[in-house]
């Protein structure tokens, strides 16, 4: 009978050095700990199978291939062009929202004859939350939490610069109100990272 558990690790192995990954660099796009990954990778314990399927998503092979034995890893095409479609599509939602923005901005010229040049800058938030929305989807790791602190700074910096369009005064104590939501962005971020690492140790 295969031994799924031992294959498993050995292509975990495999993978991550056909990468050129270290065991530090595969953690953070986890949310575990090398210490973790170390463990998969020695067979001494492995993650559940939500994490499993995730880590072939990342390395774009099927989990099929993850529990059979092999002497070396598939070429890692496939993930970079998924990869690439991914961020095109985050890209395209961005430029959309800055279509959207230059319309506004010459409506407003031919309109009224001022320039909304503040509709760029609402064009931000919008393009950030999607990021975040898209990352919490398909990629795991620091990056939704960026986007996430990226949607509320830009989000503040968008009705600052209204106010200024609009009112002619400077609220720059709104940002004020960004320092104790990103605190809790990044708060959230460490449990979670290591509530990760808690319920994979239990795992051992």
């Amino acid at each position: 009978m295969e031994d799924i558990k031992g294959n498993i690790s050995q292509n975990l192995v495999l993978l991550r050095k056909s990468r050129k990954l270290t065991q530090q660099e595969l953690a953070a796009n986890f949310n575990y700990s090398d210490k973790a990954i170390s463990r998969w990778e020695t067979g001494e314990s492995l993650p559940d199978i939500s994490v499993l399927l995730s880590v072939c998503e990342f390395y774009g092979v099927d989990f099929e291939w993850l529990i059979r034995s092999h002497d070396d890893a598939p070429p890692p095409r496939a993930q970079n062009k998924d990869t690439g479609l991914k961020v095109a599509t985050i890209l395209l939602f961005a430029t959309f929202m800055f279509a959207i923005a230059v319309v506004v901005f010459v409506y407003g010229l031919l309109r009224t004859g001022a320039a909304v040049w503040t509709a760029f800058i609402w064009a931000l938030p919008p393009s950030c939350l999607f990021a975040f929305f898209m990352s919490r989807k398909w990629w795991r790791g620091p990056s939704q939490y960026i986007m996430l602190s990226c949607t509320v700074w830009t989000m503040l910096a968008a009705i600052y610069a209204q106010t200024l369009f609009s009112l002619d005064s400077s609220l720059w104590y709104i940002f004020l109100l960004g320092i104790p939501v990103q605190v809790m962005i990044i708060l959230f971020w460490y449990i979670s990272k290591h509530s990760a690492q808690t319920t994979t140790g239990r795992q051992r």
